[in-house]
């Protein structure tokens, strides 16, 4: 039986951590999918793929490099970075000269972030297995489908191809669903979920700010007094200060320069905006759960109603609407103590990988203009 080995490239840790663990059902799907008499053997090789600036053919090379040192058939990169084409989204694309391709995951969106990325893999394998054996009206017909099924919101679009690409790529279509998605893909690459565990001095300066402030019972009156609009508004607000606290607190918002591509730069710049919008969305959650306990075991219903003077017994909205309040006022004393954290601890646990990497390479860029 004919054997081939596709070797997979991801980048550190999320790309890395979705091609472990599929890389153990890989070699059935191929079977199934592309070709049944084939023996399939699946490598997972990780990788710090070259362009910070998410340029693809940079990625390419890099995958024709380590497809010649592992003496594979194919190699598909994963990168964590975006990836355009004439301002498009691409979500995948290969060079059947060199049994290539490179998939761009913050593409493929944020849910069902592995089911698409399984998919994708598929799609491009076969891609390159069928045209690589000339039979290229099988693999238009054959694996076309794959990449649609699931997306429905945001179909992929395949470019045949041309003088300009030698390979078949995919494309997001329409282009502003493809932004939105790429925004959806490279938050959740970010992983902003990480903020509660590693933020923990800035949770215990904001949950005893917040607890003090029950002490005293204007809090109380106030939360009984504000209509529900008062409160959205005063959690917006409380939200926005902290993001806004922690971008300008730790030099997050990325300046314009000749070495960069400012669409780039505004892209990141939103993606940082929406990570930590995320994170701070799940640290007040967090919070609001705490301050709601803090409120039902300290706080006497009979003493809420004689303090704030209801004229009616208290109930449970009474105290859903303290917590509110609380956790809000809360949330800019945490913001405050957010700045103290360490700058390069705040960028380790609000970025991936490769957004990382790319700080430090524009940092480097600012200085060496500087000088």
């Amino acid at each position: 039986m004919k054997q081939i080995s596709v070797g997979l490239i991801p980048a550190p840790e999320l790309p890395e951590d979705i091609v472990n663990k599929l890389a153990g059902s890989l070699a059935s799907a191929f079977s199934r999918q592309i070709d049944s008499t084939i023996s399939w053997n699946v490598e997972v090789v990780r990788d710090q793929l070259t362009g910070a600036s998410g340029r693809g053919d940079e990625i390419i090379q890099r995958a024709v490099t380590l497809k010649k040192e592992n003496s594979w058939h194919y190699a598909i990169c994963l990168t964590d970075m975006p990836i355009f084409s004439d301002k498009k989204v691409v979500l995948a694309e290969d060079d059947d000269r060199y049994g290539v391709a490179q998939i761009s995951l913050p593409a493929c969106g944020a849910f069902p972030l592995k089911t698409r990325v399984k998919k994708a893999i598929i799609q491009m394998v076969g891609e390159l297995y069928f045209r690589m054996d000339g039979d290229s009206g099988h693999s238009i017909q054959n694996n076309k489908k794959l990449l649609r099924s699931g997306l429905v919101l945001s179909p992929v679009k395949m470019v045949l191809p041309s003088e300009r690409n030698t390979g078949v790529r995919f494309i997001v279509v329409p282009r502003i669903q493809g932004i939105f998605r790429l925004l959806a893909g490279m938050t959740y690459a970010n992983r902003p979920w990480r903020i509660i565990p590693a933020f923990k001095s800035v949770v215990a300066i904001a949950f005893a700010s917040g607890a003090y402030g029950l002490v005293f019972t204007t809090l109380w009156s106030i939360s009984a007094a504000y209509g529900y609009l008062r409160f959205i508004v005063l959690m917006i607000v409380a939200m926005a200060a902290m993001v806004t606290w922690i971008i300008f607190a730790h030099n997050l918002w990325e300046k314009n320069s000749v070495r960069t591509n400012r669409k780039l730069t505004l892209l990141y710049n939103m993606i940082t905006v929406g990570t930590l919008t995320t994170a701070v969305l799940a640290y007040y959650i967090v919070m609001y759960v705490l301050f709601l306990l803090a409120v039902v075991f300290f706080v006497p219903p009979d003493l809420f109603e004689s303090t704030v003077g209801l004229g009616e017994e208290v109930t449970s909205g009474h105290f859903f609407q303290l917590a509110w309040l609380v956790t809000s006022v809360a949330t800019i004393a945490g913001a405050i103590g957010s700045g103290l954290e360490d700058n390069e601890a705040v960028r380790k646990i609000m970025y991936g990988h490769r957004q990382r990497q790319r700080y430090k390479e524009t940092e480097h860029n600012e200085g060496f203009l500087e000088e």
